[in-house]
């Protein structure tokens, strides 16, 4: 890429309108890869065809009298039942701008259930007589091997191939499941979030799947309207039917996966948040929803003072501070969110672990106690699992060798919190014994590995216990146990991590060894590979240092500075050893340098590490392979260190270097699939780390020890072509 691809900073006076460095090329993907357009249509046709023609159909297919007069059960016209949800109305989003829909009623067509009988007349078309002889099986058979554009096609031919094609649904998420793997992964979160955030947002860059995501949507808010909203039964749906909740948030991340990949016309806008004047005031940790809607984050007024919760919400293309209201005063330890139930933000405050949640129709957040631990037993973390239990890790101050984990559920009404059990682990008498412990929220389990030293002589127990639900088929919902006995007599276990699928489990042994373990079934360990050594500082999180890619099925571990290993799970399930990438030396990179994070991107092609001292980038080129492509070192006698973090839904890399001045670029592959610097602007504080993007990819926090936080967002530059980037 030249230098006429970059932008220069004389300009910042007006707003950096994102560029492509080469011609963007005609669609050259295969008839099967296709785009979403004929699905879209098909979409629509069903939706209009369902809400137009409902009762018709209904004769048609004998599921319904010809003259049945109306339901007692449905409600008239004022009643309850026809309001509307208190957000935005059918056919637009929470700003209020209108969108075109995918039917023509006030109430959305359901694409759930039965599929719709399309009438015959008019819209039947004339079919050849040996077509419609052929058996439905045979139908079915010949379809399965169409494209999806072909089968958007044949679906409006006649009634009887319609009826033999999948639902539009089953076909859209056959679609993804081929063409877009990495989106069938996405967060529910992401569905939630969309009529504030993607939504808007697509609708700017006039995305051709905002109709589909507006259907499902309405789709989503009518089965709500139906169904009473308590703890359980939020569980029960989780497990039910996980392929129909996903259905959104794998579209909207698709949708936004396209509009970022390769961004033409975007720019980054800052909008800053409410923070003390006094320039003091630090930004301790923080964290976004997973609906991308919220961001809390912990505030120090003054270096000495302690950190104290501040909440900000997104609302009218802005972030506001939320109101929150609490009995309890003290100062903020650690704040997580929550995937179920959704809108709640956990927080410890020393011995009390609070709930918050958001007042309807304001922006009041009120607490309640989840529990109240003794004094000399805090809460040392918190691991909010994706069906709503809750694990609270908690370790007394003066017991060494004492770790408890305190197990919650909501009550039934969802309301309050209770407590299930509690498990402890203590030292044996005449041992010493290490504990170390892994979360996985997206399969709902927990990992503590125990390693037994003898005081004097003899071999090293390692033992894993493993938690999850299921493992008894007489008691699906109640949490269960295993353990499996290591075969490591000689180094203990010094931490564990779990893959995102929660299918794997990775430790590190005390030499330094890596060791990958698959969990089968019933949650024992079978042993896949071992690494002779790695990379490792005990002062950082494994899950930080090793990374795996969103599907489990790629690892990368540093075995030095210099060099990263990775490793790919085939077809077969075995782990194969693949490419070593190489930095290029360094000489001025001081010899106290250690590694601090490490990240795949989600389709498993890019790679980012940063250590204290820099940045390196690696990209998998479709010509070349993986290559090093950006190194981001910290200049002497520059006060900021380089940053990273990745934009998950587009697959882009943003970086912050002072170099000489505070920069920030974000990298992201060509229309060739090479690595490339797509923008490039001046800022005034560094990014937040590896987490400071928000999981859709539409918010950029920075900040400093003395700076205020200030948010970047994505916008289209028609749409804010007045606002000046930093």
């Amino acid at each position: 890429m030249g230098d006429a691809g970059f932008f220069n900073s004389r300009l910042l006076c007006r707003p950096r309108v994102w560029q492509h460095s080469t011609p963007v090329r005609q669609n050259a993907r295969t008839p099967d890869a296709g785009n979403l357009r004929p699905f879209l249509l098909s979409l629509s046709l069903s939706a209009h065809r369902k809400s137009t023609g409902r009762t018709m159909m209904k004769r048609l297919s004998g599921s319904e009298p010809a003259h049945q007069p109306p339901s007692a059960t449905q409600p008239a016209a004022g009643e309850p039942g026809n309001k509307q949800q208190p957000g935005a109305p059918p056919g637009r989003l929470s700003s209020g701008q209108a969108v075109a829909t995918a039917c023509v009623s006030d109430r959305p067509a359901r694409l759930i259930g039965t599929r719709t009988i399309l009438p015959e007349g008019q819209a039947t078309t004339a079919t050849p007589n040996l077509a419609q002889n052929l058996p439905d099986l045979v139908l079915q058979k010949i379809f399965d091997q169409l494209p999806l554009a072909s089968q958007c096609r044949c679906a409006r031919v006649c009634r009887h191939w319609y009826d033999c094609l999948p639902a539009p649904r089953l076909r859209l998420m056959r679609w993804l499941h081929k063409n877009a793997p990495q989106s069938c992964l996405a967060d529910p979160g992401l569905g939630r979030g969309f009529s504030d955030r993607a939504g808007p947002f697509l609708q700017a860059v006039k995305s051709p799947a905002l109709p589909a995501l507006v259907h499902l949507q309405q789709e989503q808010q009518e089965q709500q309207e139906h169904r009473p909203s308590d703890a359980r039964q939020d569980r029960e749906q989780m497990s039910r039917s996980p392929a129909a909740r996903e259905l959104l948030p794998c579209l909207v991340h698709h949708s936004l996966n396209k509009q970022l990949t390769h961004p033409s016309g975007l720019i980054l806008h800052p909008t800053p948040l409410e923070w003390p004047e006094d320039t003091r005031a630090r930004t301790g940790h923080f964290t976004f929803s997973p609906c991308s809607r919220w961001l809390a984050v912990a505030c120090q007024s003054q270096p000495e003072s302690p950190p104290h919760l501040r909440l900000y919400g997104w609302e009218n293309g802005a972030w506001q501070r939320c109101l929150l209201v609490s009995e309890v005063t003290t100062s903020v330890d650690l704040v997580k969110f929550t995937s179920m139930p959704p809108d709640t933000l956990l927080s410890i405050h020393g011995v009390h672990v609070l709930a918050w949640n958001k007042e309807p129709e304001s922006q009041t957040w009120h607490s309640s106690q989840v529990c109240q631990l003794p004094a000399s037993c805090p809460a040392l973390n918190l691991h909010p699992m994706d069906d709503g239990d809750l694990i609270i890790l908690t370790k007394p101050q003066k017991q060494a060798g004492f770790l408890s984990f305190l197990f919650y559920r909501h009550t039934e009404d969802g309301r309050n919190w209770e407590a299930i059990m509690t498990k402890t682990f203590k030292t044996e008498e005449h041992s010493r014994k290490i504990h170390c412990w892994a979360a996985e929220p997206r399969s709902c389990q927990l990992a503590v590995a125990t390693s037994t030293l003898p005081r004097e002589s003899g071999p090293v127990i390692n033992t894993v216990h493993i938690w999850r639900k299921g493992l008894n088929p007489a008691r699906p919902q109640q949490w269960e146990s295993q353990h499996s006995l290591l075969p490591r007599h000689n180094r203990s276990l010094e931490e564990i991590t779990y893959s995102p699928d929660g299918l794997y489990l990775v430790a590190v042994l005390s030499d330094l060894r890596v060791c990958l373990w698959q969990l089968d079934a019933q949650c024992r360990l079978q042993e896949q590979l071992t690494l002779p050594d790695c990379l490792y500082d005990r002062d950082c999180l494994l899950g930080r240092q090793i990374t795996f890619r969103h599907d489990g099925k790629q690892l990368a571990v540093s075995l030095s500075l210099r060099q990263v290993q990775l490793l790919d799970c085939d077809a077969n399930g075995h782990w194969q050893y693949g490419p070593l990438l190489e930095t290029p030396p360094a000489p001025d990179t001081p010899a106290s340098d250690r590694l601090k994070t490490m990240q795949l991107s989600s389709n498993g092609r890019t790679l980012a590490r940063q250590s204290h001292w820099r940045v390196d980038i690696w990209h998998q080129d479709p010509v070349e392979g993986w290559q090093h492509r950006v190194l981001h070192r910290k200049q002497e006698g520059r006060r900021y260190f380089p940053q990273f973090c990745l934009l998950e839904p587009g697959e882009l890399i943003c970086t912050s270097v002072q170099d000489p001045e505070l920069s920030l670029h974000i990298y992201g592959p060509d229309h060739q699939g090479r690595l490339v610097r797509k923008f490039c602007t001046r800022i005034n504080a560094p990014l937040c780390g590896p987490d400071a993007a928000s999981p859709d990819g539409l918010s950029l926090l920075l900040g400093a020890t003395r700076t205020a936080p200030v948010l970047l967002q994505l916008a289209p530059a028609r749409s804010h072509g007045g606002c000046r980037l930093l």
